[in-house]
Parts: structure tokens; C-alpha cells; sequence
């Protein structure tokens, strides 16, 4: 697993010019990887050679001791109504495989505290201006009282305020009318599985913030404050210290359900995730208990593997809570996000259904709780429930269409959630050998598994397993086995639609 094993801190002030111009260049090539729209001499006017006061870098390395991530707080001393205002600012990066760690917090803590004794009575404040929904969710994490937020309005005076700092760090608004919406620049680089996730987020913070700034994707900043104070770092060091007590727990209660009375004792709250989940919920009580009986329930810190590509499946998994990658591994060995799965997800379906091999690999993006629901108990369920077996199918076909026609030219356009309403006008045919289909031209074929064989004027043709094909004349379809086919309207149907 990928993991940080040496982080050090900075101070570029102590740095001869060479050895700064060094620096900016090593974390630029990492910003780069992570973020667009800065060019490296603003990035150095932002990170390495800025002004602030007090600057500290932290910088973290893999066990290649290769950068894979960055963290610069910067402390500007102002001077606002006649007093003293120390206003923390930081800038941050990690490559996507080292993420969710809370890595740069301590550091934030430590120097935040040092700060406030060695300047009692001041006030402190931290102010950003957030680019991405997933650093607005972990200030709220980390500090209940952030500005603005969900649940109140921001006051008067505080919002005046926050209009003034961001006008003095020379952050322009995106429009007149909204003080905290700011022309920043750097776009964080998604995959369009991401953006799909954060455009749908059911987290409250994430949902706040895609609302507050639609623009993010274009380099707009949400300004965002929060007075620092003992009880606010204290408020951040109970949250660091209950991720850190929770580990040994987890384990305990990892031991815990693997013993016959453990295992008993789990199945209550296995049975109510299971009825949260759309695709279980239906199911009566004795089916679920059924299910339940053979589920195991598993917790899972960030950038761990629920399973890889190319291994086994003799599962179905049910994300209960938090969020996940499903990566496919390109030819040059880099990883390609194709899904970003969320809360109440159902993934693995593939292997269960077919019984092949991963398709893909799937690592947590934060803490999660999946369900695990064997093969050999889910599928004499599926054979006796006709709505449970045609709904996993179509997660099936989703999940082919994706890997089908993402990269063809002619969908480019489409999004994720565009393919899922094309894919809901489609119909799913399961075929005995020998059943035929009549296809029109113009429409789609989505063939899943089995054989079957298209007579076309220039003679016959067999398919099988996983193809996609759009047809330009009619023809006939003959299942030579087994098989399961979905059959879409043309493309241009679904603007129609």
C-alpha cells in the first residue's frame, strides 16, 4: 500500500536562493500532478517565497523518498481596527494515493498553539480560499465553528471582515454581488467520475460547498474563516485523538466479531444496513436474515485495497459508510479512476454475477464500513427475487457500458450520469440458446455474456462475452448459449428523451 514514511519541515527563509529555487521546483512538478491554472512563479510567490512573516513547508515522502505531497502555512501579521491580527494562511497537495491521512493537521496544531502562547491576547484567524469540496468537509471536521456554513448565516461584522482580508491578499471577486466567491486559479485535477461524486455528495459539507461555489472547477475560491483559539485547537486535537484511539478498538472489534458470540451480536446492525441499501430493501425479513447471517462488516482507514485487480471475487461489497476509487490500471502502469463510489454503493458484482476475476481495483478515498456478502449466500437469493436479479444485472451493464465506450469519440460528450439515463432506456434480454432478436438499425447492442451470433448481409457473425456494437442496418440476433444482451436506442434518443 502507498504510504508516507518521512515528512520533514522547512523553513525556506533559512534557504540560499539555489537551494529555494530547488525546492519550488521539486513541489511545483507534485503541485502539477494534483492541480491546474498556476503558473510556477505565482506558485512560488504562494508557497515558497512568500511574504508572510512566518513560513514553515512541510514536505512528504514515500518509501522511494520520492515528494507525494506538501504543506505551507504561512503567518501574515496585520493590523485591522488598530490591533494586531496574526492571519494563518496554507497551501496543500497530495498525490491521490496518499490522501485522507490528516498528515498535515498535526503540524497546523503544533504551530497554531506555539503561535497563541508566544502571542497571548492576539487574535487569530485562519483564512482561506477553498477550492474543492473535500478541504471545506475536513475544516468542518476539524473545527466546528467555520464560516460561512450550512447551519447559520454569517454575521454582518465577521463577513465585512472576511471581504477585507481577501481583498488585501489581492483575491478578486467572481462576481460583485457575493464577498466570498474569489478568482484563485487553481483547479484541481478530477476525473469525471470525481466530479460526478461531488456533483451527487449526500455529505452535508460537500453538498454546502458545491452549492456555495459552483465554480470550483474553474479555479474559484470559496472564502472561508475560522477564529483560532485554545478551545477551537483543543476542538482539532480531540478530533486527531479519537482517530487515534479508534485504531486498537477497531481492531479489538475486528477479534470480536470473529468469535460465534461476536458474530451474533453484529447481525442486528448488519440486518439495518441492509434495509438502508436500495438493492436489499425490498427483501423480507427471513431473506435478510439469511443474508446477514453469512455478511461480515469490516471497518477500513484511507488508501486501503477492498480488493485488486485481477484477484478473485467471491463477494458482493456494500459501501455503508464513506467513499471509494475504483481504479483501472493503464498500459504504463498508472492508475485511471473510473468510479467514485459513495455511501450505500453496491460494488463487486461482476465476479459475483459471472464469476471472473476483479476487473478492477477498488481502495478507500476515507474511513469506511463496507458489508461483505458472500457468493454462495447471495446467489440463491437472486435466483428466488426477480427484482434483486435484474437490479445487480443492471449495475452489471453500467459498469460495462463505462469501460466500453468512455474512450470512443462519439460519447466523449456524455458524462456518467447521461450513460446511466441512456443505459435506463435500454432493455435487458436474457436468453436461452436458440432465442432470437429482431435489432433495427440505429439502435445500440450491449452484449454481456454468453454467445450469440448477428446475421448480417455480409454473412454471420459470433460475439461473445463483454462487446459493444452500433448497427447501421437490421439484423438478426440468435443466442448460441446462454446470454444476456441490452439492446439502447441511438445516441441522439437521449436528447430526445
Amino acid at each position: 500500500m502507498p504510504r508516507i514514511v518521512r515528512s520533514e519541515i522547512i523553513n525556506p527563509k533559512l534557504l540560499a536562493p539555489e537551494q529555494r529555487a530547488a525546492l519550488t521546483a521539486a513541489l511545483y512538478a507534485v503541485h502539477c500532478e494534483i492541480f491546474d491554472g498556476v503558473e510556477p512563479a505565482a506558485f512560488a510567490r504562494y508557497v515558497v517565497e512568500s511574504p508572510a512573516e512566518l513560513t514553515s513547508i512541510q514536505v512528504h515522502r514515500n518509501e522511494h523518498d520520492a515528494i507525494v505531497g506538501y504543506f505551507a502555512l504561512h503567518v501574515f501579521e496585520r493590523e485591522f481596527n488598530g490591533e494586531p491580527v496574526a492571519i494563518f494562511r496554507a497551501e496543500a497537495g497530495s498525490l491521490r494515493a496518499y490522501r485522507g491521512r490528516n498528515v498535515n493537521a498535526p503540524l497546523g496544531l503544533q504551530l497554531g498553539l506555539r503561535y497563541m502562547l508566544q502571542h497571548p491576547g492576539r487574535r487569530v484567524y485562519y483564512l482561506g480560499s477553498l477550492v474543492h469540496p473535500s478541504s471545506y468537509s475536513a475544516f468542518l471536521k476539524f473545527f466546528g465553528d467555520v464560516w460561512p456554513r450550512a447551519s447559520a448565516p454569517t454575521p454582518p461584522a465577521l463577513l465585512s471582515l472576511m471581504d477585507d482580508l481577501a481583498t488585501s491578499f489581492g483575491l478578486e471577486r467572481v462576481v460583485p454581488h457575493n464577498p466570498l466567491l474569489r478568482h484563485v486559479g487553481w483547479r484541481t485535477r478530477e476525473t469525471e467520475a470525481e466530479r460526478a461524486y461531488w456533483a451527487q455528495c449526500d455529505k452535508p459539507a460537500g453538498r454546502f460547498f458545491v452549492d456555495a461555489n459552483p465554480g470550483y472547477q474553474q479555479g474559484h475560491g470559496l472564502v472561508t474563516m475560522v477564529q483560532l483559539s485554545f478551545g477551537s485547537l483543543l476542538h482539532m486535537a480531540r478530533t486527531l485523538g479519537r482517530a487515534q484511539v479508534r485504531k486498537p478498538m477497531q481492531l479489538a472489534y475486528r477479534l470480536m466479531r470473529q468469535t460465534p458470540l461476536g458474530a451474533r451480536l453484529v447481525r442486528p446492525r448488519i440486518m439495518a444496513y441492509l434495509r438502508e441499501a436500495l438493492l436489499f430493501a425490498h427483501l423480507p425479513a427471513a431473506t435478510l436474515q439469511t443474508l446477514a447471517a453469512a455478511a461480515t462488516l469490516s471497518k477500513h482507514a484511507a488508501g486501503r485495497h477492498l480488493f485488486r485487480h485481477g484477484e478473485p471475487g467471491h463477494d458482493l461489497l456494500l459501501l455503508v459508510r464513506g467513499a471509494a476509487y475504483a481504479l483501472a490500471t493503464e498500459a504504463d502502469g498508472t492508475e485511471r479512476i473510473i468510479d467514485q463510489l459513495s455511501s450505500g454503493a453496491a460494488f463487486g458484482e461482476m465476479a459475483v454475477l459471472t464469476g471472473e476475476h476483479r476487473t478492477a481495483t477498488v481502495r478507500t478515498a476515507s474511513s469506511c464500513t463496507v458489508l461483505r456478502i458472500p457468493r454462495r449466500a447471495l446467489l440463491p437469493v437472486l435466483a428466488a427475487d426477480a427484482q434483486l436479479h435484474r437490479s445487480l444485472w443492471l449495475h452489471f451493464a453500467a459498469r460495462r457500458l463505462d469501460e466500453l465506450v468512455h474512450h470512443l469519440g462519439s460519447y466523449e460528450h456524455l458524462g456518467q450520469p447521461e450513460r446511466r439515463q441512456w443505459l435506463a432506456q435500454g432493455t435487458l434480454h436474457e436468453l436461452h440458446p436458440a432465442d432470437e432478436l429482431t435489432l433495427e438499425a440505429s439502435q445500440c447492442l450491449l452484449t454481456l455474456t454468453g454467445v450469440v451470433e448477428l446475421g448480417e448481409a455480409a454473412g454471420v457473425r459470433l460475439v461473445q462475452g463483454a462487446a459493444w456494437l452500433e448497427l447501421t442496418a437490421a439484423l438478426q440476433l440468435t443466442a448460441r448459449s446462454a446470454a444476456k444482451v441490452m439492446v439502447l436506442p441511438a445516441v441522439a434518443a437521449l436528447a430526445q428523451a
